[in-house]
Formats: C-alpha cells, structure tokens, sequence
C-alpha cells in the first residue's frame, strides 16, 4: 500500500474511532435522558391519579380544582391501576406481572418504582390516606421518546457515514499533498547536497592537482609563488561557497538577531553606481530597519548578477515609492526555468559560459525575505531581467 494512502486511512480510522465515541456516548446519554424524564412524568401522573381520587373529601373545592387540572395535564394517555395496599395478599399478585418481589417490596416502604414491561413503560407509588393505604400504577407508551430517540440514532448514524466520506477525501487530498510536500523537499535536499558536494569538489580538486603538479619537480620562486597564488584563489573561493552555505542554513529568527539599524535607502544603494549600474531614485527619505552589511550581500549578488549575465550593457536601478527596481539588457532566462532560479545553487541552462555557483541569488532571496521584503523577478530570454524589490517595512 502506498504511504499516501496508509496516512489517509490512518487518519481516517483515528478521526473516525473519536466521532462514533463521541456520537454512541451522546446518544446514550441523551437516550437515558429521555427515559428518566418520561418515568418522572409517570411518577407526577400517578401522584395526581391518587390525589384525584382520595383527597376530594380533604381540601377545598378551589384546592381539588387545582388537583383535578395538574391531572389532567399530566400524561393524558396512560393507564391507571388503582390497589389497596392494606390487602397484602390480593395487592401482591396483582403487582406481580409488573414488578419483581424485590420491587414490591421496595414500594411498600414508601418508595418510587419506575419498570418496562415491553414496550411500555410505568410507575407506581406508595399512597398513605386517612381512608388507608393505596398503591397507584400508572401505565404508558413513550411513544414521542422513542420516535426522538430513534431519530437522534438515524441522526448520528447519518452523520458518522457523511464523517466517513468526508474524512477519508480529505484526508487522502491532504496525504497526497503533504508527501508531495515531502518528496519535494527530499529531491531539494538531495539536490542540494549533490550540488554542494560538486561545488565544494572542485576548488578542492584544483588546489589537490596545483599541489601535485608543483611536487613533480624543482619549480622557480615565480612559479611556486603562481600555484600558490592559484591555491590561495582556490581557497578564497571555498572560504566564500561555505559561508553562503552556512548562512542559508541559519533559520529566520538567527538572521534577525544580527544587529539593526536605521537604513536610509537612497543614501545606501548609491554606494552600487558606477560606470555600469545607473542609479536613480524619487524620494530619499525613504528608510528600513536592517543590518547593513546583510543588506549590501543581498543588493549586491542581484546587482552582481545583472552585470554579469549583460556583457558591456548598462544596469538600471531605480527606487520609487518602496520598491526598488533592477534591470538589465542581459541573456534573461528561460521562461521553463523561472520557477526554479529560487532554488540553491540552480543555474539556467544559458549561463553556463559564466563563472558561478547558483546560490547568490538565493542567499539574496533568504535575506530580503526575512527584512519583510517581497521580490518579484520577470525576464524574457535573450532580452533581459527585472528583480523587483517592494520593501514593506518604510520609515
């Protein structure tokens, strides 16, 4: 069985097992609810069937009015069973098919019984009167209680199968897209190592062969102090790739906790003209808070990167408003591959003539992002690139 879809069965099973718990507890409880309430209804009619029939003589005809009405609007429909209670013998048996010894017993000592006796249910109560003592049964139906109680079950029962099917799709979706999630980040890790293994592999392998090279035999001090020269670049470069690599392995609240500080826009990005890159902007005022020197790596890897990829062409960089827009008249990319340049150490399938290792841009992307900003990148091949930068957090 495939993972996606032993999670969705998973989660089905588990989500389910709690709403049929849920459900069968509420129905019992709801169910015995029911029942207690209609066995307290018998009991208050047959404490009104014995005050109707032996408290006449007793009270006022105001007060057996009021008797006679709490009668009647208790329980209609049911069957009364009056018994002198004095005649033990003859009484008993009369209760034996509706109450067990025990029970009869019970209600002699001056207690309430409720019983069932098919699909009826009943009551009977213990009367003390000044005529002598009386056992009242009242007998009935509970036939709204159990029409309630059965469309409470159909009810659940509906409701844990629509569970079922709701559950199961959308736990399947949500299994399918968490292990593409999953399988997505496994080939970018795996891709990632790859990559940084081979970037990592080579300046190492320049400076193994320039060490062995120079071992074969006496070189000249202009020579040795070459291959040195070579090993030193070498070395610089391997120094740079691991920076990078640990940086982009620095979660957003590490990036956070380097020191901030007020950066007026304008004044800061005029440090990037020159011959190649034109600079403008329509407002000075305009600042941020962030780390300078993180700021500069990332402007400068897009700024870099636009000079590199546009030979001897001018670069455009505009601020207006809070966006800050780089452009140039480069090779542009593939429209294919403009999803992907986000991705570490990516490089398009024309910039392969270019020295590089594909992970300046996304080091400039992680730090940009974590300041609030938001970076858009349009291109068209052959004719050029656009990064716009709109900075959310303006002073």
């Amino acid at each position: 069985m495939k993972t996606g879809n032993k999670i969705t069965l998973f989660y089905t099973l588990i989500t389910i097992s709690v709403i049929a718990l849920v459900s069968v507890t509420f129905y019992f409880v709801s169910t015995n609810y029911i029942t207690r309430l209609y066995y307290s209804y018998l009991t208050e009619k047959a404490y009104a069937t014995a005050e109707k029939h032996w408290e006449k003589d007793e009270v006022d005809p105001e007060s057996y009015a009021r008797i006679q009405q709490r009668y009647e609007e208790t329980l209609p429909v049911a069957t009364e069973i009056l018994l002198n209670a004095d005649s033990v013998v003859e009484t008993r048996a009369a209760l034996t098919p509706y109450l067990t010894e025990n029970q009869i017993t019970k209600l002699y000592e001056g207690n309430v019984i409720t019983f069932s006796q098919g699909l009826q249910v009943g009551a009977a109560v213990y009367y003390p009167d000044n005529e002598g003592n009386f056992i009242v049964l009242v007998i009935s139906s509970n036939q709204y209680g159990g029409d309630i109680q059965k469309r409470i079950g159909w009810l659940l029962f509906v409701l844990i199968v629509i569970s079922i099917i709701l559950v199961y799709f959308v736990g399947k979706l949500y299994a399918i897209r968490m292990v593409d999630r999953i399988d997505a980040a496994y080939q970018s890790e795996k891709s990632f190592i790859s990559n940084a293994s081979h970037e990592l592999n080579n300046p190492l392998t320049a400076i193994q062969g320039e060490c062995e090279i120079s071992l074969l035999k006496e070189r000249t001090p202009d020579e040795y102090q070459a291959a040195l020269k070579r090993i030193a670049s070498e070395t610089k470069r391997i120094i740079q790739l691991m920076k990078h690599l640990l940086f982009l392995s620095h979660g957003d609240k590490e990036i956070l906790k380097n020191a901030t500080e007020r950066v007026y826009l304008a004044d800061f990005l005029f440090q990037f003209a020159s011959n190649r890159v034109c600079f403008s902007a329509d407002d000075y005022s305009l600042a941020i808070d962030a780390n300078p020197y993180l700021l500069k790596i990332a402007i400068s890897n897009i700024i870099s990167n636009a000079c590199k990829y546009s030979g001897n062409e001018i670069v455009d960089m505009r601020l207006h408003d809070n966006i800050l827009e780089i452009e140039d008249q480069g090779i542009g990319i593939p429209a294919e591959e403009l999803n992907r340049i986000y991705q570490p150490f990516f490089r398009a399938s024309n910039t392969r003539e270019y020295a590089g290792h594909g992970i300046g841009l996304a080091l400039s992307l992680r730090i940009l992002n974590t300041y609030g900003a938001k970076v858009r990148i349009t291109s068209i091949q052959d004719k050029g690139t656009k990064v716009s930068i709109e900075f959310c957090r303006i002073f």
